[in-house]
């Protein structure tokens, strides 16, 4: 079988955003070659964790790449993808963000497990390593594994967004909680919440297909056998309330759910939110102050910010 590979050059920045247009546009995942790797590892952690002296990696920007099924849909499908990629400077990244979207038909040989030997397990915060499913790995004391099928969906742990959210949720956390996981993705934060002591987490989202993903990987983590899924738009389709309400996408689908979060958090609850460019952070924090929510704590990595929000009326 052949397969239709679609590459889009882009930014360190608009990886998420590249990666959201792919995966909404059919792809089952999406492989990430960013400039920043280096950065985002080696300004955390002391430990080497990649030898990249021997992986080949690129020097500048980033490029992310789906495959599809080879199909008459293609020439049209590759118009859509390119159109929406032409939007990502108006919703605040760089010109440079809206790269090339280049094309080409390749053979089915191995390519769906080839990018494995660029993965290893990473230790994303103080107690959380996310670990690849076919590797081999103790964890030492205190150490929680989040084992992950990296190719199988955006969200396993390297991209500075998801390292946000988990350590601001390994900072709020203090078990016993009930977690909500908005846009669940590949369910890595659900996992996490799972991991960390959480006793009742939901993880939602609108879209089947990362659904089906995520239950996949929360197989693969025995703690994670609590985590519910469940198909809703935003909050929109949930009933209940949760402690802490988590949710690490775009500020584009941040801030219509902000409205939302009051008749789902409990009473003293806490708000996650990541996902959110620099330039955004002013639009995030006015939009929680409308809903009545005061940020209490942000973490940034680079360009990218996360944040933890209460009720105002509950600070007082």
């Amino acid at each position: 079988m052949n397969w239709f590979k679609v590459t889009v050059e882009t930014t360190t920045e608009a990886v998420a955003a590249v990666s959201e247009i792919l995966l909404a546009n059919g792809a089952n995942g999406v492989e990430v070659a960013d400039a920043a790797d280096t950065t985002h590892i080696k300004a955390r952690f002391k430990d080497q964790i990649y030898d990249w002296q021997d992986i080949p990696h690129r020097h500048t920007g980033a490029a992310v790449t789906a495959y599809y099924p080879v199909n008459s849909n293609n020439v049209a499908l590759v118009a859509k993808i390119r159109q929406q990629v032409t939007q990502l400077p108006a919703a605040g990244f760089s010109p440079d963000a809206a790269g090339i979207v280049d094309t080409a038909v390749i053979a089915d040989e191995d390519w769906s497990v080839n990018w494995r030997q660029y993965y290893h397990p990473v230790r994303v915060t103080r107690f959380l390593t996310v670990v690849p499913e076919w590797t081999q790995y103790k964890p030492g004391q205190d150490e929680h594994i989040i084992r992950m099928n990296p190719g199988e969906a955006f969200g396993t742990g390297t991209h500075p967004t998801t390292q946000i959210a988990l350590a601001l949720l390994e900072q709020t956390l203090r078990g016993g909680e009930t977690v909500i996981d908005v846009g669940t993705g590949s369910g890595i934060l659900s996992i996490a919440a799972a991991e960390m002591g959480a006793v009742k987490i939901t993880g939602t989202d609108v879209d089947e297909r990362a659904l089906a993903v995520a239950r996949k990987n929360i197989q693969l983590n025995p703690a994670a056998a609590k985590v519910q899924l469940q198909t809703a738009n935003l909050l929109a389709d949930f009933a209940g309330r949760a402690d802490i309400i988590l949710a690490n996408i775009l500020t584009e689908v941040l801030v219509p759910l902000i409205p939302q979060l009051d008749a789902h958090l409990a009473a003293n609850g806490a708000v996650i939110l990541a996902g959110i460019y620099k330039d955004k952070m002013d639009v995030i924090a006015q939009s929680l102050k409308a809903s009545g929510f005061a940020v209490t704590q942000v973490l940034t990595d680079q360009e990218w910010f996360g944040v933890v929000a209460k009720r105002e009326s509950e600070l007082q």
